[in-house]
């Protein structure tokens, strides 16, 4: 393949698919460089929801669903996308604590979000983007690249063979831990801040007692151990629970908290007939974000310059906005300036420290708390009832969940003493983790 191209994408997840579909659709020569041989095979963890007007990183989703698919609209972006796979719609949320009391959150008049299949997703994805013209290399690894005045070339590995890809522009969207941003230096002043692994199992023929929504666990009783444990219905089948931790390393403990939960714990009669059907995995890595996300002719979008994660809705409108930026980059304009301000304004981790520490925070509130304590809050918000959600925009994310979970247990009269004093200090302490997720 020794075609010269407009530019290259390196990664075919929801960032790079994206930018290839919107710069062909610009009539741009597009090679996308993907590792995995399938694109639509889901390897990596990930949460598969659409959000419902509820608004991170600068936008907010709506869904119609018609005829077996779904349109997504991308309000504040101004464009849509379509969606043709599973989709299971979810009007609640739990917390479950370690003696099994429950903290339940609930809408009525619309799903708080939906879940849908990720390989269905990376599907539609790829069919777009070679209907509109992209050309793709699987199975190839991007190892690094260079700047030259007026190219840049990409150096891949397929197989045994190492090679060279000459390109007028480079989009790096190879994820959470990006090789090309480490080959390339744009991690020496990016440390890690939080670092562990993530493991997640699906369960064909779980029994879930409730109505669908996505499950928070915490407990030692209920995991075996410590970490953070999320249960989830699967859009890829009836009847199937993905069960997901994100705990300290060494990673094999994942799966000794996921066994423990399905076969140990009081919950462990939902998994009493399932089976294990499909799993994933990952290492979390959370770095300081890139302020300035390009170095020459390569642009950084998603994950790959990211504080943690930007979420999959995050990933798809950067890809389209680094799109929009090499077009730019071509027609002589400063393209990689323009996504440099879309990229600081919606994503405010970037520059604004306290978001970063916003961020960890809902970790820190449930470390810094006893099983007894989150029994006693928990117990508290059954006895009262479901919080119902209300009002067209939803206002809490991960930036603002935790405070609310605070205000709201700070709420009960009987929430006293020592235990008041540690909601009160993680609401009010505002330094972020060292310790691995």
């Amino acid at each position: 393949m020794h075609k010269k191209y407009n530019v290259i994408i390196a990664g075919a997840g929801p960032a790079g698919l994206m930018a290839a579909i919107r710069a062909a659709q610009k009539g741009l020569k597009v090679l996308v460089v993907e590792k995995k041989a399938t694109l639509s095979e889901a390897l990596r963890t990930t949460g598969p929801f659409f959000r419902i007007k509820n608004p991170i990183h600068g936008e907010y989703l709506t869904l119609d669903k018609k005829n077996g698919k779904a349109t997504v609209h991308f309000h504040n972006s101004n464009f849509d996308l379509d969606y043709k796979g599973p989709l299971i719609d979810m009007y609640n949320a739990y917390f479950f604590s370690n003696a099994g009391y429950r903290l339940n959150t609930t809408r009525k008049d619309r799903p708080l979000s939906c879940v849908y299949s990720m390989s269905a997703l990376l599907g539609n994805l790829q069919d777009a983007a070679v209907g509109a013209g992209a050309e793709f290399m699987t199975g190839t690894i991007a190892l690094t690249a260079e700047n030259a005045e007026k190219h840049i070339r990409l150096q891949v590995r397929k197989g045994n063979t190492v090679s060279w890809l000459e390109t007028d522009y480079i989009i790096a969207a190879d994820g959470l831990n990006s090789r090309l941003a480490e080959t390339m230096g744009m991690n020496k002043n990016r440390p890690v801040i939080l670092q562990g692994p993530c493991f997640e199992i699906v369960f064909e023929g779980a029994d879930f007692p409730y109505p669908p929504g996505i499950s928070f666990v915490f407990g030692k009783d209920m995991l075996g151990g410590s970490g953070f444990l999320f249960v989830y219905p699967y859009a890829g089948g009836e009847n199937r629970l993905c069960v997901m931790v994100n705990n300290r390393f060494p990673a094999h403990q994942s799966l000794k908290i996921i066994n423990h939960f399905t076969q140990k714990s009081r919950f462990s009669s939902w998994f009493k007939k399932a089976t294990p059907v499909h799993h994933t995995s990952a290492i979390v890595t959370i770095r300081s974000p890139m302020v300035t996300p390009s170095i020459g002719r390569m642009l950084f979008i998603g994950d790959a310059a990211a504080y943690g994660e930007t979420l999959i809705p995050g990933a798809i409108r950067c890809g389209y906005y680094a799109a929009e930026a090499v077009q730019e980059k071509l027609s002589g304009n400063n393209g990689f300036k323009k996504y440099e301000e879309f990229w600081s304004s919606n994503f405010e981790y970037v520059t604004n420290p306290q978001k970063q520490k916003d961020y960890t925070k809902i970790l820190r509130l449930f470390r810094s708390l006893e099983d007894e304590d989150v029994d006693f809050l928990f117990k508290l918000s059954e006895e009262k009832g479901p919080i119902e959600e209300k009002g067209d925009v939803l206002a809490s994310n991960e930036f603002t969940k935790a405070n609310a979970l605070i205000d709201y247990f700070l709420a009960f009269p009987q929430v006293q003493g020592e235990l008041r004093t540690k909601l009160q200090t993680v609401r009010d302490n505002s330094s972020p983790s060292k310790e691995p997720v």
